[in-house]
Formats: structure tokens, sequence, C-alpha cells
């Protein structure tokens, strides 16, 4: 696999979302890529995100200016793929012109959040070659072809750490809808019993706490000094999942995709609490590997914790790899089709 991409040219665009843009470009350069990167927003700002959600409108101009300064950095050149994530602010007159000028690239565009989510891009899907999705209901609802997310190398070296386990359960994410309220249940369950919780609750502004905390219920009974403002440098939450048997992960109430979070567990060899009732039908499901809760009730079986984490098939936990990911993306798998996704009771393995 190390030079299927050798020479080819790669045009990616990608909002900056933690640091899975730069894993993306390291995992397409290792392959042989040159890859141009541009963020696919044009500010990051907590406010300009909010208004490029509420209405696009508001922030037509600030995007026009940006894709016209991009498409004057790149109109010489030719490209072999154009690679796009999410597409949420790319205007289509951008991905007209981008593919005039490179009529032989394919174009695909993949999607990590629902489509309730993203408005802004339903418009857009028929000008791509192909529109990955990790959602399955999105995906049968519009016509997408399903792709799930991946894990990077560095959780393939968590799997094979050995270190001692200090905490029970783990969780390290932004703090949205009902989380809060999920995370405190569990947590009161695990300390109930007498096991250790390591949690870190971020988000973005003490700003957004102050308004989600007076005109919400999402922080009911919550403190400030519960809440981070600042992210977990990546080798402290590194070193802390080692040290972790089990993660705590709840998807947004509208998201059916499993979250990058949970594809990262699978590399890692984590055990997983999930919200996420999807999961029990994906290749790699195992009961004794994950636990299953409900929103409204929250209800972790001591056993789960007791049971031994069963390993998964190498060749299906290799399709979830940042390798496979950009190779199957990029239509580079050859005849391969995977479906992924096993609609029976009792999920991918017995």
């Amino acid at each position: 696999m190390e030079c299927l991409l050798k020479n080819k040219k790669i045009l990616f665009l990608c909002p900056l979302f933690f640091n899975y843009h730069k894993k993306l470009i390291n995992a397409m350069e290792s392959l042989g890529a040159e890859v141009d990167f541009f963020d696919e927003r044009p500010s990051n700002t907590v406010i300009s995100k909010a208004l490029l959600r509420i209405n696009r409108n508001l922030v037509t101009v600030q995007i026009k200016k940006y894709y016209e300064e991009i498409f004057a950095a790149i109109k010489d050149k030719k490209y072999d793929y154009i690679f796009i994530c999410q597409a949420e602010a790319t205007p289509k007159s951008f991905l007209i012109n981008i593919k005039m000028l490179n009529s032989n690239a394919k174009m695909v565009l993949m999607l990590w959040d629902s489509v309730a989510n993203k408005v802004n891009t339903i418009e857009k899907l028929e000008l791509f070659d192909e529109v990955f999705s990790f959602d399955k209901k999105d995906c049968d609802q519009f016509g997408l072809t399903f792709r799930p997310l991946f894990f990077d190398e560095e959780y393939e070296r968590i799997a094979k750490e050995k270190a001692k386990l200090v905490y029970d359960l783990f969780f390290v994410g932004t703090v949205h809808s009902d989380r809060y309220k999920i995370l405190m249940d569990v947590k009161q369950q695990f300390e109930k019993n007498k096991l250790q919780v390591f949690y870190f609750l971020y988000i973005p502004s003490k700003l957004m706490y102050y308004q989600r905390k007076l005109f919400s219920s999402e922080l009911k009974g919550s403190q400030i000094n519960d809440i981070s403002f600042v992210g977990m440098p990546s080798g402290q939450l590194t070193d802390k999942l080692i040290q972790s048997k089990a993660v705590v992960d709840i998807q947004h109430p509208k998201q059916t995709g499993l979250t990058m979070r949970t594809i990262e567990m699978l590399g890692a060899n984590k055990k997983m609490i999930t919200t996420n009732t999807d999961i029990q039908y994906y290749d790699f499901y195992h009961p004794n590997n994950i636990c299953i809760v409900e929103r409204e009730n929250v209800v972790v079986s001591t056993e789960f914790m007791t049971t031994p984490y069963v390993t998964v098939d190498e060749k299906v936990k290799e399709r979830y790899s940042i390798t496979y990911f950009i190779l199957n993306v990029l239509g580079l798998t050859g005849n391969e089709k995977h479906n992924f996704y096993i609609e029976k009771s009792g999920g991918g393995q017995e």
C-alpha cells in the first residue's frame, strides 16, 4: 500500500477539527501523495461557526472572499483527486469551477456529521463523483456511500501498551445536548461501585457555558469548575487513555453514525459504554467489548466491567484504519466491497 498514491496530487479541504485534518494529510503523504490543504471554513471563531450553521447568508461575503483566495492559489495546478470533508462552507460555484479546471480528477466528499446538522451541504451532493457518509440512515435516505470513520497509528500503539490500569472509566470530550446528564449518571454508578473515573469536560468558551446554563437544561447541576475551556493536550490524553479500562461515548441525539472516538477505541482495544444502539449492527461489535445504554435510563451492568475484552478479527479491524479509509474513499481498494453494517439481531460477532 505504501506507494499507491505516488506522484498523485490531491486538493484537500477539511475543517480544523482537533488534529484529524493533520492525520489525514500525513496518511495521504505516507502513501506517496502531494497534498494541498485548505481549511474548509473561512474562520474558526465560535461566532463564525455558529453563523455558518444558523444561516449561511450571514457569512456569504466572508466565504466568497476566502474561496476566491483559494481559487487564485490553485487555478494553475492540476489535481488527480479533490477530496473535501463536510463542504458546509464550500460554495457551489467553487466546486463547479475547480471541476472544470480538473475534468479528469475524482471529486469525493466525506461527511462525518449527520445531514441534519449540515443543511448547507445537501444542495452540493450532486456535484461530487461520490459522497460518503458515516451515517447509515443518511446513506439510505440520500443514496450516499456508507463509510465509517477511522483510527490512526496512535491507537494501534495504545493497543500494544501494557501499562498498569489506573482508571476504570475515561471520558474526554465536548459537552453538548444531553451529554452532561448522561455522563453524570454513568459516573455516579461507577463511583457507587468504588470504581475510578477520569472525566475531562470541554466547552469552547465561558460565554457558551453561561448561555447553555441559563437558557437550557443541558448543564443542570453543573459548576463552572467542572468544565475546561482549553482542550486537553494530545499527549496527556493518550497517557490517560492508556491507563483506562473503558471509555464512555455519547453521540449527538440527531446522529446515528459512530463517532470518531468509537472507532478509535476499536483501534485501541478498549471497552466502550455508548448510547448509540446502532453499534450492535457493525461487523466489530461484541457484547463483551461494548455496553449499550439507554439515554433516559442509564444502566451499566457490573458484569460488563469484569468480562474480558474479546479481540476483533484483524481483517475486520484493518478496514477501519486511516490508511484503508483513504484508499477506500479515493476508490483505490479495487473491487472489495464491505458492508461494515450487518442488520441482524446481536450484531456482527457472536
